[in-house]
């Protein structure tokens, strides 16, 4: 029967064993090193909690689906199970559960456990390396339109060439202006000394 509750508890991730404990699958999820650079694979491992429960009635279903008998049946194999499993560890006795762990009596009459299953992981650890495309397109949302990032870029280069370019037009149009006002005050009042000097006459003050 080790192999079919194994079975289950690998299902459930929760076997409840009355008078021995309850074992339970903790999941550790997905975590990056940023010192080694990378992503570590989700892990498992087996406890034993020292509380239990009676299993359900769905438990019992399944146990006599796997061992082809009556719900009847697996109930009363289940507890002659338990009942060998106590008496051994009564007696001394370290029984291993292949995949499982080991299991032993303390000094204080308590059931220990000795998980084989710990930060165990399906998979291996990925390097996590950032990978830069200097040409890679992704697409932005712009108010309701949506643009490349490589038209966003053409037309941000657009605008910041307009933006650098304003001040010429500006310098052209006013030194245009310059010329013609100085054309014009010249053919008003001549080209004498005296045209670009101060006209106004200086009258003294009596005191």
């Amino acid at each position: 029967m080790y192999r079919e509750l194994y079975q289950y508890l690998i299902l459930h991730k929760q076997l409840n064993l009355p008078g021995i404990g309850t074992f339970s699958v903790e999941k550790r999820p997905a975590d990056f090193d940023i010192a080694d650079k990378m992503v570590k694979s989700p892990a498992f491992t087996i406890t034993l909690l020292t509380a239990s429960n009676i299993p359900s009635k769905n438990f019992f279903a399944w146990l006599s689906s796997k061992l082809s008998v009556s719900e009847r049946e697996a109930v009363i194999q289940f507890n002659d199970f338990l009942f060998d499993l106590r008496n051994q560890l009564s007696s001394g006795n370290n029984l291993e559960w292949s995949g499982i762990g080991i299991l032993s009596k303390g000094l204080a009459g308590d059931i220990r456990f000795e998980t084989s299953v710990k930060d165990h992981s399906p998979a291996t650890s990925v390097p996590a390396i950032k990978v830069l495309r200097e040409n890679a397109q992704h697409t932005i949302r712009v108010g309701e339109q949506h643009k490349s990032s490589v038209e966003m870029k053409e037309i941000l280069h657009h605008t910041e060439s307009r933006k650098g370019s304003w001040w010429w037009p500006a310098a052209l149009i006013i030194l245009v202006l310059s010329i013609i006002f100085i054309g014009y005050y010249f053919s008003t009042h001549g080209l004498n000394s005296s045209a670009a000097g101060n006209q106004q006459k200086v009258v003294p003050v009596d005191k």
